[in-house]
Formats: C-alpha cells, sequence, structure tokens
C-alpha cells in the first residue's frame, strides 16, 4: 500500500535586498535586515552582495528592503517585487513604507555637541538646497538650535565634487578658500563622514590646525573613514543596524497582509549619540587649564575619573578649577564628568541588546544601584523606563 502523499511545502517568501554595500550605511541595513531574517527564518534572502551584477537579472520576488541606491534603480526593485520598504527618510517616494534615522534630530544634536564645546562660529559643509532629503533634515535640525542660541549658520558654496575631483583634490582650493574666510575657531557639521574626511584633508594641506582652529563633525561614525582621517574625526552615531532590522519587521508584516496604518508607515529611528574622537578636542575657553581638564573628562569620564585625577592631568588648585568651571560652564568638574556619562549611558539605553550591567560599567559605574540613582538624579526617571520609552517612540 502506498503511503499517503502529504500537502506540497510552500516555499518561503524570496526578498531582495538591495543596499549599496560600499558604504557602511548600505552594510549596516543589510546586516540589521539579514539579523532579522535569520531570527525568524521564514524568507528566501536574495543579497546584492557583489554589486555588479545588473540588476535586470534580479529574479521576481515577494519582497524586497532598498537602501543607498538612486532612483533608477529603485523604481527596477519597485517593478519586480511585490512589497518594498525604502531606507532613506527622504520622502521622495511617499507611496513607500520607510525606515530611517531621524535626520532633524542627528543635526540637532550635531549642534548641542558643538555648542557645549563653547564655540561660538559655526557652518554646515552640504548641499542642503539642492542635495538629497536627509541632507536637508540635518542642516535643518542643526541651524534650528543654533538659531535658538542666537547664532548663524552659514553653508558651504560650492556644488558638490565629482568622485573624480575627490581623487584629484582639485575642488580643495575652493574649499580651502572658504574656510579660511570663516571666523576662527569655528565648528564644521559636515553632512557625512565622507565631506567630514574631505574637511579634515582640506585643513592639512592648508595647514589649518584642526581642532585648534577648526572642529569637525560627521556622521555615521564610519569607522574606516572616522580613523583614516587626521586628526581622527568625531561623528553622530547612528544604528542603521536597527534600520534594518525595524524594516525586517515590516516587510514581514506586508507579507502577510497586514494593513499599515499611517504612523506605522514611516519610522524614524533616534541617533544613538556621539563618537568623539580628536577632530574636537577643542574647547573655547580663555583658559587652557580649563580646556585641558575638559578634554581629560571626556576621554575618561568612564574609566572611571574623579576630580582628583583630573588634577593630576592638569596641575591647578582645586578651588581654582571649581571656580572657572562655574565660570565659563555654570558647573563643578564633578558635574561635567556626570554630565558626560549621562549622555554616555543615554546613548547605550537605545542599544536593547546591550544589559544593563554592561550599561552601568561602560559609563563609569560599578554597580547597577548606584548608577539607577544617579540617572534618576540626572533624567528624572530611572534607566530602564528611559530604554523603554525612547525605544517605543523609535517604532
Amino acid at each position: 500500500m502506498q503511503a499517503p502523499r502529504g500537502k506540497p511545502l510552500t516555499p518561503p517568501p524570496r526578498v531582495a535586498v538591495i543596499c549599496g554595500l560600499s558604504s557602511a550605511f548600505g552594510r549596516d541595513v543589510t546586516l540589521g535586515v539579514t539579523r532579522y531574517a535569520n531570527l525568524r527564518r521564514k524568507w528566501d534572502l536574495r543579497i546584492d552582495t557583489w554589486q555588479g551584477e545588473p540588476l535586470d537579472r534580479l529574479p521576481p520576488c515577494e519582497g524586497a528592503i532598498v537602501a543607498g541606491v538612486g532612483a533608477e534603480v529603485f523604481e527596477l526593485v519597485r517593478g519586480r517585487c511585490g512589497c518594498v520598504v525604502h531606507c532613506t527618510g527622504e520622502g521622495d517616494t511617499p507611496d513607500c513604507p520607510d525606515v530611517s534615522v531621524d535626520d532633524w534630530a542627528v543635526g540637532e544634536m550635531a549642534a548641542r555637541y558643538l555648542l557645549d564645546c563653547r564655540l561660538t562660529n559655526f557652518a554646515y559643509h552640504g548641499w542642503p538646497e539642492t542635495g538629497a532629503g536627509f541632507d536637508r533634515h540635518r542642516y535643518e535640525g542643526f541651524a534650528r538650535v543654533l538659531r535658538e542660541h542666537g547664532h548663524d549658520c552659514p553653508i558651504c558654496p560650492y556644488p558638490w565634487p565629482s568622485w573624480s575631483a575627490r581623487l584629484t583634490h582639485e575642488h580643495h582650493p575652493r574649499l580651502s578658500a572658504w574656510i579660511e574666510s570663516l571666523p576662527k575657531p569655528v565648528g564644521i557639521f559636515a553632512v557625512d563622514d565622507v565631506n567630514a574626511h574631505d574637511l579634515a584633508a582640506v585643513c592639512l594641506g592648508a595647514r589649518i590646525p584642526v581642532p585648534e582652529q577648526v572642529a569637525i563633525v560627521g556622521v555615521n561614525d564610519d569607522q574606516l573613514l572616522c580613523e583614516s582621517a587626521w586628526p581622527r574625526l568625531t561623528s553622530v552615531a547612528c544604528d542603521f543596524t536597527r534600520v534594518g532590522y525595524e524594516a525586517g519587521k515590516m516587510l514581514e508584516k506586508m507579507l502577510a497582509g497586514e494593513a499599515l496604518r499611517g504612523e506605522d508607515r514611516w519610522v524614524k529611528l533616534p541617533p544613538m549619540g556621539i563618537t568623539e574622537r580628536q577632530s574636537t578636542s577643542v574647547f573655547a575657553v580663555d583658559q587652557p587649564e580649563v580646556a585641558r581638564a575638559l578634554q581629560f573628562i571626556r576621554e575618561h569620564a568612564c574609566d572611571p575619573c574623579g576630580v582628583s585625577d583630573i588634577l593630576e592631568h592638569v596641575p591647578v588648585g582645586r578651588r581654582w578649577l571649581e571656580k572657572q568651571f562655574r565660570t565659563h560652564l555654570g558647573r563643578t568638574p564633578h558635574g561635567e564628568i556626570m554630565r558626560v556619562r549621562m549622555e554616555t549611558a543615554s546613548r547605550l539605553l537605545l542599544e536593547p541588546d546591550v544589559p544593563m550591567a554592561s550599561v552601568a560599567r561602560r559609563s563609569g559605574f560599578a554597580a547597577v544601584q548606584s548608577f539607577t540613582k544617579a540617572f534618576r538624579e540626572a533624567k528624572g526617571t530611572t534607566p530602564a523606563v528611559y530604554r523603554r520609552e525612547r525605544l517605543r517612540r523609535s517604532g
């Protein structure tokens, strides 16, 4: 007697991931998508890993996640895939669900950071009027905070250099002339790490001191770009891996036939924080000892360190240092140490996979209990509630 045949297995949905792997942004989004897909184990992933194959050979797919590609590639993918999630936040495809970093918040974070360096002159290196949507949004967030503090924000007047120009540096004389024309010291916010890297190269070639005369902040915290620049670049860290993970969650709902509500079609994730490096190791105060103390705190607050450690590095009297800090910053050296620790903790709390004990330790606290007490005093809520609320608001 022949055994009854079971029902044929339904093949898993075919999902394409097209994310421009030449950048850390595209690689991190792809990593987030694959982490979600491997956790669920429901998809047949088709990842454009080689970035050289013609996409017209892409087979029809039930779903796709797209990031860091041009309009032509995006439309080609949309024509071959049923459900598509975009990861740009530019708003150029209003009929397509989108997961992205909150670029307005990126600009606001960069502005507050440079203001905290006690700078009073600022500029933006990007093309908000002619460039991509994220460029405009980052500038708007940056300029808005500066206006609230009574500062202007001039924009680089020259067009986006071609990639061949970046290799030959033929645009550097014009960019150097613009930097030279800015009042010093100046904090320049670049639209991304590519352009921050270019700024650092211009300053190095023109012998413009960084960070003493020009403090540079980029975006994306691309380790290769930030570490290969001289000096190394400070950058706004954005969790693009989580962007990919959340895009995977959204796509799964769409493949299941779930109708997304208006607010669920657009997810904005907050930036993680500032990764400080040498390109902003400057504090515009008229006391070099105070500037050295501030730099020491930024580099060692989470080791942890105390006021006595600062005084070993900066040989001045404790009462003098306390007075100078109150005059220039409105808080004590200990208060500045705690501020840096709380900023570090706030950034780590946005990473849902980092245990609370690790957040406490990496923020300079020996125990979760002391960390929770200090965090509540600084933020008015517990670390657990802060994490839950921020993650809920970010989708």
